[in-house]
């Protein structure tokens, strides 16, 4: 149930504001039960009142991006979600520089530096996910990761200031940061990269994205990889070994091109996806003593 003066408070701050918004077509997974509320903030000052805001009212604050990395439960998510989209993905270029806010598409700002003829960020270009997503994690594809390439992260932290991390303040370590863990918001990010020939730059994406598509199961819904590399091996490695390629529970399937990714194959729920991941990780655990832990966000309630 929605109270009316908490929907009408959250509207004066974000007019874009959704009650009961549905999560399902918000993930590339294509799963997740309804956000009680929903704001799209265009700003750091919307998205620091909307914060003030739930704070006082008593409600849980979830903050995504372009959910490509999340599995959001069937029973939704209580509380206020704030999604930073292309509302909030504007992109400058100063020298070598180039400063995105949160909400930017990786691939978008790919293509930004590639027309900047400015190189050091086309591993990234094919990771279907934010910036904010990706500096918070520490997001990275073909040995590359997105701090190597990072010169400062500028947060809402938990007393809501604005606050700019350096590198070595983010202490930026595998899918791992100094925010992980920590209910803070990114805002924005400055990388730092190096100049050269846009066709040379626009080549090394283009090899990044047909290795992508040769790879990966684009023709199905997903959320990426779903396990996290464990020290020592590879967990699609592990899993195709434990012969669990094409295993299926309900619409979700450990995909037959890549093993490291569940798709959904028409249908599927959280609670399939969640069953999947248990039989999984119990059956690599059997077969070859490795703990797979997951890499995707797992949020809201049954």
């Amino acid at each position: 149930m929605q109270d009316e003066s908490t929907v009408n408070g959250l509207r004066e701050i974000c007019p874009s504001l959704l009650v009961n918004a549905p999560m399902k077509g918000r993930t590339t997974f294509r799963i997740g039960g309804p956000a009680q509320y929903l704001a799209l903030p265009s700003s750091a000052e919307q998205i620091s009142r909307l914060l003030l805001f739930a704070r006082n009212a008593g409600l849980p604050v979830t903050l995504l991006g372009n959910c490509s990395n999340v599995l959001v439960r069937d029973g939704g998510i209580d509380g206020l979600v704030l999604q930073l989209g292309s509302n909030f993905s504007k992109a400058s270029v100063t020298g070598n520089e180039v400063e995105a806010e949160a909400g930017i598409l990786m691939s978008t700002l790919a293509q930004v530096c590639t027309r900047a003829g400015l190189a050091g960020f086309e591993f990234a270009s094919g990771i279907p996910g934010s910036l904010g997503g990706g500096v918070y994690m520490n997001a990275g594809a073909y040995n590359g990761e997105i701090g190597s390439i990072v010169k400062s992260v500028t947060v809402i932290n938990e007393r809501l200031e604005l606050v700019t991390l350096s590198r070595e303040e983010m202490g930026f370590a595998y899918r791992h940061t100094a925010l992980s863990g920590r209910d803070v918001a990114v805002v924005s990010a400055v990388l730092s990269l190096w100049p050269d020939n846009p066709q040379d730059i626009a080549a090394r994406v283009a090899d990044f994205t047909r290795r992508r598509r040769e790879r990966q199961p684009l023709n199905y819904p997903s959320a990426g990889s779903v396990f996290k590399r464990p020290e020592g091996a590879f967990a699609a490695a592990l899993i195709d070994t434990a012969g669990l390629k094409g295993v299926s529970v309900g619409g979700a399937q450990v995909s037959c091109k890549h093993a490291g990714f569940f798709v959904n194959t028409g249908g599927a729920t959280a609670a399939d996806v969640l069953a999947l991941i248990k039989l999984v990780q119990n059956t690599v655990y059997e077969k070859s003593g490795f703990r797979l832990e997951p890499e995707i966000k797992i949020i809201g309630h049954d």
